[in-house]
C-alpha cells in the first residue's frame, strides 16, 4: 500500500538545525542509491537519509515508482495488498506523481548494515504509514550499494502523529543472537529477514482474507524486543 497511490501536501515534520544538517550531510555522502563507500559505525542517520533522499528524488522525478525501482534490490518484496516481487510490480505500473513520505523512526542493526525505517505517507486526502528495510550491499571490489528490501504499509483513519524528535534503536553487539523459530498457521504465507549478524530481524505474515503482519525485532545483547509491529485488517486481493 505505500506505493499504491499519490498524495498532495506533505506533511512537514520539525527537525532541529543540528538533525537536519547531519541528515543532509549523510543525504550527500550515500545518495538515493547510496553507492559510495560509507563507514559502518552504527549511524542511524545514514538509514534516515537513504529514505528522505528517496522521497526527495520521487518529487524530483515526478514519479515514486521510478524512484522506487531504482533503489530496490533483485529480490525486493511489497504489498498490493498481497506480496509481490517488487521490481517487476513497478515497472508495470503507470507513473505515481506528487509523492513523498517523512521518516519518524528508525531501527539499526549491530553491524550498521541494515535498517528499518517507518513513518508517514499521504494519499491525496487519505493518511497512511510506511515501513521500509535497507540492506547495504558489498561487492567483491570493497564498494557497496544501499538498497531496500522489503516496502510495507497501509492507511489510516487519522495522521501519524510525528515525534518532537526523531526516534533511533540500535541492536546490541553483546553476546550472540538466539535463533527465533515462528510456525505460521496453516493457509499463512510467511518470510523471516536477517541482517547479516542476525542483530535485527522482520518477520511478515499473509493471510488469505488479505490481512497481513509485519514484525520488526532488534537484538539488546540478552534478548529480543520488538521495535514496533505493522498490522493490517482483512481486505480483498486484487
Amino acid at each position: 500500500y505505500l506505493i499504491r497511490k499519490g498524495f498532495k501536501n506533505m506533511r512537514i515534520i520539525p527537525f532541529t538545525v543540528a538533525a537536519a544538517f547531519l541528515l543532509s550531510s549523510c543525504a550527500q555522502q550515500a545518495g538515493p542509491r547510496g553507492k559510495r563507500p560509507v563507514a559502518f559505525a552504527k549511524n542511524p542517520s545514514i538509514i534516515l537519509a537513504l529514505d528522505i533522499a528517496q522521497s526527495r528524488e520521487a518529487l524530483e522525478k515526478n514519479n515514486a515508482y521510478t524512484a522506487l525501482l531504482e533503489t530496490a534490490a533483485d529480490n525486493a518484496i511489497t504489498f498490493v495488498p498481497q506480496p509481490v516481487e517488487a521490481k517487476a510490480w513497478l515497472k508495470a505500473q503507470s507513473p505515481l506523481n506528487n509523492t513523498s513520505w517523512q521518516p519518524h523512526s528508525v531501527t539499526m542493526s549491530c553491524d550498521g548494515k541494515t535498517g528499518v525505517t517507518t513513518g508517514a505517507i499521504k494519499w491525496g486526502n487519505v493518511d497512511g504509514y510506511y515501513t521500509t528495510v535497507w540492506q547495504y550491499f558489498e561487492k567483491s571490489s570493497g564498494a557497496g550499494e544501499w538498497r531496500w528490501v522489503l516496502s510495507h504499509g497501509d492507511m489510516l483513519d487519522e495522521p501519524r502523529q510525528a515525534p518532537d524528535f526523531l526516534k533511533t534503536k540500535t541492536a546490541s553487539c553483546k553476546g550472540k543472537a538466539t535463533a527465533q523459530v515462528t510456525a505460521p498457521a496453516e493457509g499463512v504465507k510467511m518470510k523471516q529477514g536477517f541482517s547479516r549478524d542476525q542483530s535485527l530481524s522482520w518477520t511478515w505474515q499473509y493471510r488469505p482474507d488479505g490481512a497481513r503482519i509485519l514484525s520488526v525485532n532488534y537484538w539488546d545483547g540478552d534478548g529480543w524486543k520488538r521495535a514496533f509491529i505493522d498490522k493490517v485488517g482483512a481486505q480483498k486481493t486484487q
